[in-house]
């Protein structure tokens, strides 16, 4: 993981903003290259993977890549920028992130998130048809007030988190054979020097 941040171009920041100026050298962590839409527009050189629990981008790097060298490739694969709030937490530590955004589970499950109208309801699979997903749409307050019983629902804060977590677990992981060309075209893209 180091080099690929050590290794990103540097930027001057004026932390301050104030006159005089007082600039500063930051690493520019926002600079994406044109690796990542070619792996993502080849759908055999990546795969979904769903994050387990005890799964840390460190720990899955070394399981799968044989090194947490590749932290890195698993965070810039899925536009991760901050690894405590963009990775998905589990058991005790979503309970604590929930307290500590809403004051308590309770306060999370019984406010509103928002509002949402049904427009097809969910489906089952059976032997000879897919599962149909249930399709909903925002709405304001009035527009659910006004919308009989079956076509509507409230999301709580507390399911709201829930499904942003879920979605977090559902990541792509760079097959392996091409984890080190990436790094050497990164390499190549930023003027890395060797360093490995």
């Amino acid at each position: 993981m180091s080099e690929y941040f050590t290794n990103l171009p540097l930027i001057t920041y004026d932390l301050d903003k104030k006159k005089p100026s007082t600039e500063y050298m930051a690493i520019d962590i926002f600079r994406r290259n044109f690796i990542r839409e070619r792996v993502l527009s080849n759908v055999l050189s990546y795969y979904p993977y769903q994050v387990q629990e005890g799964e840390r981008p460190d720990t899955l790097s070394h399981l799968y890549y044989g090194s947490v060298d590749f932290m890195w490739l698993i965070l810039y694969a899925n536009d991760i920028f901050d690894v405590y709030y963009d990775w998905p937490f589990f058991g005790k530590q979503f309970e604590k992130f929930i307290i500590e955004k809403y004051g308590s589970v309770q306060s999370a499950q019984n406010t509103v998130h928002h509002y949402e109208q049904i427009l097809r309801t969910e489906v089952s699979a059976t032997a000879s048809t897919e599962r149909i997903l249930e399709k909903t749409v925002h709405v304001d307050k009035t527009t659910y007030d006004n919308l009989n019983s079956t076509s509507r629902k409230s999301i709580s804060n507390f399911d709201y988190e829930i499904l942003e977590n879920e979605s977090k677990r559902n990541i792509i992981l760079i097959e392996d054979v091409y984890a080190q060309q990436i790094l050497e075209e990164s390499r190549t893209l930023y003027g890395w020097i060797d360093t490995i």
